[in-house]
């Protein structure tokens, strides 16, 4: 049974999509400066993770006052996956979008995707309507839907088991799929 974030999915190009993503993410575990980012998470210091993920995605480091940093703390530890309602006036900050909130609540939580313009157009060659407009949240929570779709649809055989985020090899596999 199709879920109802795929409603409209072209079936075949969708199990297409399955059969040739264990080949897509095959080389997922050679991306050591993802997997390095990945495990120095230590879920004691989320505000850290922030400087992480900024790390990883090459972005200038944040310099924010002390209480935007604690209401920035307030966020990553109360959002809720896959609610990304929360996350809205995260984009109030100067150089920060849906794109780079992604990033944040990836690495802090391993099951948010990160935002890709990409796996967009992938999921809307699908026939998905799935935009990527970086400055609406809501355009980031209607992708963030159509992942989770993906994960709940995927065969067995679908998803390989290589220990790195299913969400992260669904973005590439996305991103990959001609």
């Amino acid at each position: 049974m199709i879920p109802v974030s795929l409603y409209g999915i072209d079936a075949d190009l969708c199990e297409r999509f399955y059969e040739a993503l264990p080949s897509l993410v095959s080389d997922a575990y050679e991306d050591t400066s993802y997997i390095e980012a990945l495990y120095e998470i230590d879920t004691e210091h989320s505000i850290d993770h922030i400087r992480i993920a900024d790390q990883w995605s090459q972005r200038d480091p944040y310099v924010w006052p002390e209480d935007v940093i604690t209401e920035i703390e307030m966020v990553l530890r109360t959002v809720s996956y896959p609610d990304v309602s929360l996350l809205e006036h995260l984009t109030t900050l100067e150089n920060v979008d849906a794109q780079r909130i992604s990033e944040w609540m990836h690495f802090s939580t391993n099951t948010f995707p990160i935002y890709s313009e990409r796996a967009c157009k992938t999921l809307m060659n699908m026939g998905l309507e799935t935009p990527y407009r970086p400055d609406d949240m809501a355009s980031y929570g209607l992708y963030v839907s159509r992942i989770e779709g993906l994960k709940i649809h995927a065969p067995a055989a679908g998803l390989p088991e290589i220990g790195l985020p299913r969400t992260r090899m669904l973005q590439l596999g996305l991103e990959r799929f001609e």
